[in-house]
């Protein structure tokens, strides 16, 4: 694969994980209701599918980190970001996974509906950003 080939390649694919982001935060959003309404064994099996599907992205996610055309030219605003907001949902996740392990599913709910899929349509964004910096410059 060529250099135009391998860029061409990442930016559809970022643009596609941008488009999974938005899904996945739908995703959230409907096992949130599940957990509030009561419905906990078809929340939490939503969640789990959600989140198998969010382990291939975050897996995507550090393919791009590691990609030369990424590299290239020193520091990138654009893998910084995607580092921290990367720590900030660890941290959402374990908080998640307290309020599962202590069958709290009011306040799970709430972790999945105002900080998750924020959290999700934030990356959305980042990840939008760094297609249509990638179009921008096609030689990188």
């Amino acid at each position: 694969m060529d250099k135009v080939e391998l860029h061409d390649t990442i930016l559809k694919a970022l643009q596609e994980a941008a488009e999974a982001c938005t899904a996945l935060a739908g995703f959230i959003l409907q096992s949130a209701e599940h957990l509030r309404s009561g419905e906990i064994q078809e929340g939490n099996e939503l969640l789990s599918k959600v989140l198998d599907d969010f382990v291939v992205l975050v897996s995507f996610l550090e393919d791009v980190r590691r990609c030369t055309p990424f590299q290239e030219g020193g520091r990138n605003d654009s893998i910084d970001a995607l580092d921290q907001e990367s720590r900030e949902m660890v941290g959402l996740l374990n908080m998640a996974v307290g309020a599962q392990e202590n069958e709290d599913w009011v306040y799970l709910a709430d972790i999945l509906e105002y900080e998750f899929s924020q959290k999700l349509g934030a990356w959305d964004g980042l990840l939008k950003g760094m297609a249509q910096s990638r179009a921008e410059r096609p030689g990188l």
